[in-house]
C-alpha cells in the first residue's frame, strides 16, 4: 500500500445503523474518540469538527459523500498540531456492511502527508477498538488527547 494510504478493517457485533449512529453522534464519539465530540449535519458539503468539550478544535474537514448507514467520505485536517496543520487535508472513507449478526467496517485514510500520517499512526486502531468496545459492551473506552 502507498505511504499516503492506511486502511483498517474491524468486525463489530452491532448492526450498521448502530455503527453509523456511534460514528455521527457526538455523545457517542466522546466515549471512544479520545473524549472528542464529532459534530456535523453529515450532509455532503457540510463541515465536520472534532473538538473537546470546551470547544478546542482538534480536527475539521468537509463531508464529501454520505449514504447512511453504509458509506461516508470526508476530508480531515489536523488543526491543533502545527506540522500536520501545515499540510493539505487528507481523506477518510468509511464503508459499513452487514456481516452475520454484526457489521464489518472498512476505513481507508488516504492523501496523507508525512506529518498527518505520523499524527494518525496508532490513532485509528485506538478509535476503532474503542468504537467496538462501546458498541459491544456499552462501556466507554476513554482516553484523552
Amino acid at each position: 500500500m502507498d505511504r499516503d494510504t492506511i486502511s483498517h478493517v474491524i468486525e463489530i457485533n452491532a448492526q450498521p445503523d448502530e455503527v453509523w449512529r456511534a460514528l455521527t453522534d457526538p455523545d457517542q464519539t466522546r466515549r471512544y474518540w479520545y473524549g472528542a465530540l464529532n459534530r456535523s449535519t453529515w450532509q455532503p458539503g457540510a463541515r465536520w469538527t472534532s473538538e473537546s468539550a470546551d470547544s478546542e478544535l482538534y480536527l475539521d474537514g468537509e463531508i464529501l459523500a454520505v449514504d447512511a448507514p453504509r458509506h461516508m467520505a470526508h476530508t480531515m485536517h489536523v488543526a491543533h498540531q502545527p506540522r500536520a496543520a501545515a499540510e493539505p487535508p487528507s481523506r477518510v472513507t468509511i464503508e459499513i456492511a452487514p456481516r452475520g449478526e454484526g457489521s464489518v467496517l472498512v476505513l481507508t485514510h488516504d492523501r496523507l502527508g508525512p506529518a498527518t500520517r505520523e499524527y494518525v499512526t496508532g490513532g485509528w486502531e485506538h478509535i476503532l477498538g474503542g468504537l467496538k468496545t462501546v458498541l459491544e459492551t456499552g462501556q466507554p473506552a476513554l482516553a484523552t488527547m
